[in-house]
């Protein structure tokens, strides 16, 4: 198991017992209220032995010092039940006392006490002194074992966390000195009660440094730490014998006995020494930090423990054993138990947080600040419920007249929002007068907050960003991080006589925590503020070179881009929760700054080299423009035309008309696999292939086609192939000879009205280009072309072109819009037919080259 775990599961078994005595004991507190409206007041007021007695209780003979063995027959340390009898001898019950007397022998004496009715006066000053009650047995010790156990939960590796935690369970234990030994709550009082000043005295030797004198001489504190150590011991032991009922032996009976004559002035002692080390150390150490913690510690304690400690003072000196209540007025024993919450909380203060502020500096923005503003809201709320009242009070006045209780009504609405716009600028009022530095701080990072998203250049901005958060918050060194090859480089600092080496690597503990969106906050001594550090120890060393004391992460879509470093202010006071506030948000805009500084250079990037493409790609076009016929020669009997249309700039789709010898003529038509520039390549070199054989190849189209696949196969990749048909017309015989290289088969069309036939070219072989030469074969058609004929030759880009539906237009579809159009010119045939599948597409993005040819034959 783990330390850190080990320190987890003892904090909470420790909070276990704690929470434990604090149901018991709080449960009690309906109980012990209602005793506070009892008509009769306790005669005495006892620890074991009497320390106070009333008059009508020393008329009986009972006198200070007595010790009381028994009431009404039932052990005094039995504390529940004595309280009960107190209650029923209120009632009118006698109360019979064995006491027996200090100094006489040890002989004892029976004694019969009897409690008059005093009637109470349920006044101010009766209601005070319940509050009074109430705040020293529930409120303080609820607040410091809270506080107590959340110190030591946020810092479990603290020893003087753990110290503080002791103090304050110590101090809680001053609320249950009238529970039994045996019960829980009288065990908490033992154990921690005892530990109290042991654990003062260690928290004075640690904190916030070690006494240089216990550095050098470790030794010397074990004089005033083994006694009191030993004390707690013997309450161990005492508690031990309380549960168990097994009786402590004479010898341990007799050193308890004089250990007790020393036990008081040995605690004394201590906590005295808890208060001269911390004065002490608040002028002699050479960190300004441990100072202002020191002086925040001793001016806390004296203002908590003044008013308390002069009414102990006053007990002490004038003898008076009475209660708070006897010795001091009501209302100045609540102020005084009020103060001493202080106590607790300035302690948590100066050990969790990461850098004290001085003591001036707490008063002007913490008591100050908090008055002026809360001030406002309470003002606020006053004039609000003041307008509720007078709402009521008209509604109640003006019953009859209900024109006028609307007018009121509607004129109290419409002061609501008049109250709401003073409030606010009475606020603003108050940061301008009484808070300039913090106003004029909060107004720039606001501002800059809001402008850094506007600014693309990044030079520019890192230098306004380090320059206004220097500017506002008096921060002497800014250093600006970004993310280079897997590091975070310093891009821009400030404050700095030579720019700090630093390279932060991106795979480190601390930049795994800034890539969280969380910030972190070190010590002088570069430890992180946290009780589960990440900062490693080559960071330290590099982040010492920043001189960091903040660092922020600067992210933009889940990505870390850069951090800001910053260090200790001028005035060494430590960043307040505004200030990281406002500077998280600067960091965040400062990320999208960045990113869109990115994003612009990407962006310019991208569009000068997609205009050299563009470029390119036009070049690219016209040549391709170029492949394609320019002129069509007259061939006798017929009428024909020929198009492509390319889905992106250049494509893969070829249509060719070639003269050959002898007067024939070629038709072809091909589409290559794929798009763009690659495919556009092949289609150049189909062109030239075909071009090169077909003046030679006479009437073997076969072996034309099986020659332009062999060279198209050795000119191209593996994953490049084309469909293409080709066809030769002899107008001497009207035959049509033609190979078909796995393209769409080419329709012709006989025939007029509803009595058209139609033919699909479909002989050939494989596509072209895909497989070598010994592996193909292709077998030659032909067909004698009659007067009315129509032969159209088309790409999957006319037959499947797709509506935003994603529905298909198909060959059908394209097959009858062709016989509509049979009788038409050529041209006119294929514009209308490129039309009909622009009107099915419906606008939908052209996804596949577009080519036709259309050939009719005179009739």
């Amino acid at each position: 198991m783990k330390w850190n775990a080990v320190q987890y599961l003892v904090l909470t078994a420790l909070f276990a017992f704690a929470a434990a005595m604090l149901v018991i004991h709080i449960g009690q507190a309906p109980k012990n209220l209602r005793a506070g409206f009892k008509d009769f007041r306790v005669p005495f007021t006892m620890d074991g032995r009497i320390l106070f007695v009333r008059p009508e209780a020393a008329a009986e003979g009972l006198r200070p010092g007595d010790q009381v063995l028994s009431i009404n027959g039932f052990r005094s340390s039995d504390n529940e039940i004595i309280s009960r009898e107190f209650e029923l001898a209120g009632d009118g019950k006698p109360l019979n006392l064995v006491v027996r007397r200090p100094g006489e022998g040890g002989t004892t004496e029976e004694l019969s006490l009897t409690i008059h009715p005093v009637p109470t006066e349920k006044n101010l000053n009766h209601y005070l002194r319940i509050a009074v009650g109430s705040v020293f047995n529930y409120l303080l010790p609820l607040v410091s074992i809270l506080l107590g156990f959340w110190v030591a939960f946020v810092r479990p590796r603290d020893f003087v966390a753990w110290l503080f935690l002791l103090m304050l369970l110590g101090l809680s234990s001053l609320a249950l000195e009238s529970y039994a030994p045996q019960s829980i709550p009288g065990m908490f009082r033992n154990i921690f009660g005892s530990g109290w000043a042991v654990s003062m005295f260690l928290f004075a030797v640690y904190f916030p440094e070690r006494l240089s004198l216990d550095k050098r001489h470790p030794w010397i504190k074990h004089i005033i730490v083994i006694p009191l150590l030993f004390q707690v011991f013997i309450i161990l032991v005492s508690t031990l014998s309380n549960l168990t009922g097994l009786p402590l032996t004479a010898p341990f009976r007799e050193i308890s006995g004089y250990y007790g004559m020393i036990a008081m002035p040995l605690n004394m002692l201590a906590i005295g020494l808890f208060f001269a080390l911390l004065g002490w150390k608040s002028g002699t150490l050479e960190s300004r930090d441990a100072r202002r913690r020191l002086r925040m510690i001793v001016v806390g304690t004296m203002v908590s423990m003044l008013p308390a400690f002069a009414i102990v003072l006053y007990v002490f000196i004038s003898g008076n054993r009475g209660s708070f209540f006897d010795v001091a007025p009501a209302w100045f024993a609540l102020i005084a138990l009020l103060f001493v919450l202080l106590f607790p909380l300035t302690m948590a203060y100066v050990i969790v947080v990461h850098r004290a502020m001085d003591v001036k500096v707490v008063v002007r923005q913490g008591i100050q600040y908090a008055l002026a503003r809360s001030g406002v809201r309470v003002l606020q709320l006053v004039l609000l419920f003041l307008l509720i009242l007078g709402v009521f009070w008209i509604m109640r006045n003006f019953e009859d007249d209900v024109a006028a209780q609307i007018g009121f009504v509607a004129a109290g609405f419409a002061l609501l929002p008049v109250i709401d716009l003073v409030a606010r600028r009475l606020k603003v009022w108050i940061d301008k007068r009484f808070f300039r530095e913090a106003y004029d701080a909060e107004q720039i990072l606001t501002e800059l907050s809001e402008n850094v998203r506007t600014m693309v250049e990044t030079e520019p901005l890192l230098e306004t960003v380090a320059g206004k958060i220097s500017e506002s918050l008096h921060v002497p060194q800014v250093a600006m991080l970004l993310r280079s090859d897997g590091r975070y480089l310093p891009a821009f600092v400030r404050g700095f006589d030579t720019p700090p080496a630093v390279a932060l690597s991106s795979d480190s503990p601390a930049i795994g925590k800034l890539k969280q969106d969380r910030y972190i906050v070190l010590y002088d001594d570069m430890t992180e503020v946290t009780s589960t550090p990440t900062v490693s120890l080559d960071e330290r060393e590099q982040l010492r070179e920043l001189n960091s004391q903040i660092l922020l992460p600067v992210s933009a879509k889940n990505e870390l881009s850069g951090i800001i470093s910053l260090s200790p202010k001028l005035s060494e006071e430590p960043y307040t929760a505004s200030d990281l506030r406002l500077l998280r948000s600067v960091a965040a805009q400062t990320g999208l700054a960045l990113e869109n500084s990115r994003l612009t250079a990407e962006v310019a990037r991208e569009a000068a080299q997609k205009e050299r493409l563009n470029a390119e790609l036009e070049i690219a076009r016209e040549v391709q423009e170029r492949l394609f016929p320019q002129e069509l020669p007259c061939v006798e009997g017929l009428d024909y035309y020929g198009a492509c249309r390319p889905a992106l700039g250049v494509g893969g789709d070829y249509y060719d008309f070639l003269t050959l010898p002898d007067g024939k003529f070629g038709i072809a038509i091909g589409d290559v696999s794929g798009k763009g520039i690659g495919a556009s390549l092949m289609m150049a070199s189909l062109q030239a292939s075909l071009r090169g054989q077909a003046l030679h190849a006479g009437d073997n189209l076969a072996a034309l086609m099986e020659h332009i696949n062999s060279l198209v196969y050795e000119a191209s990749t593996s994953n490049r192939y084309a469909t293409f048909f080709y066809a030769q017309y002899d107008p001497a015989s009207r035959v049509l000879s033609y190979v078909n290289a796995g393209h769409n088969p080419p329709f012709l069309l006989r025939g007029s009205g509803d009595d058209i036939e139609v033919i699909k070219l479909e002989t050939g072989g494989p596509v072209i280009g895909m497989l070598p030469a010994m592996l193909v074969s292709y077998e030659q058609g032909s067909v004698e072309l009659q007067n009315g004929d129509l032969l159209v030759g088309f790409t999957d880009g006319i037959s499947e072109a797709m509506n935003p539906d994603e529905e298909e237009w198909g060959e059908d579809a394209l097959l009858e819009e062709v016989k509509k159009l049979k009788n038409r010119p050529a041209r006119k045939i294929l514009d209308e037919i490129v039309d009909s599948a622009d009107r099915f597409a419906d606008g939908a993005k052209q996804h596949d080259d577009m080519t036709m040819v259309v050939v009719s034959v005179a009739g």
